[in-house]
């Protein structure tokens, strides 16, 4: 077996490991090809594991001698990222609650900031009214205390003008 059909096995190896069962059925038929061509069996490669010898030429199990070190680099490497993947989580879960903390505190700011606008609003009618209230008691003391013309009466509103056109209909 050659060192490209030793690399082209170690290849299409890895993906009989695949989670997708067709992709890997087709892997180890195309393992078995290879072998089959230089006249080898799964069960050749089995043996060489165990007695840990070489079949035919040594590139034959170049793809098994290497692979502790590779695998043991590529758990190295796995742990590594799940290192930082944890680390970016924490990250996460600390600007998480960051941002929950100051959606509660904004909620809670608009709640007061609504509360304060109805207790103006509320303030700000009774105020209306009073001052109302006091117009119309001082406008009827001055009109108490002059001889009621026409002219010295103060100006009625709209509201006030259309209420006396129904008044007088009424009794009509």
């Amino acid at each position: 077996m050659d060192k490209s059909s030793t690399e082209r096995l170690d290849k299409i190896l890895a993906l009989a490991d695949s989670n997708h069962e067709g992709e890997a059925v087709v892997a180890v038929r195309k393992a078995r090809e290879i072998l089959l061509r230089d006249g080898l069996s799964f069960g050749d490669l089995a043996r060489a594991v165990l007695n840990q010898t070489q079949i035919k030429s040594p590139e034959t199990l170049a793809f098994l001698t290497g692979g502790r070190e590779h695998m043991e680099s590529k758990i190295r490497h796995l742990n590594q990222q799940v290192s930082a993947l944890q680390s970016e989580l924490q990250t996460q879960d600390f600007q998480l609650d960051f941002w929950r903390r100051r959606a509660f505190d904004l909620e809670h700011a608009s709640q007061n900031a609504q509360t304060e606008a109805e207790r103006w609003k509320k303030l700000a009618s009774e105020t209306a009214d009073r001052l109302w209230e006091l117009g119309r008691s001082l406008g009827q003391e001055a009109f108490m205390e002059t001889d009621p013309t026409p002219e010295s009466l103060p100006p009625a509103s709209e509201k006030e003008v259309l209420a006396q056109k129904r008044k007088r209909r009424r009794r009509a």
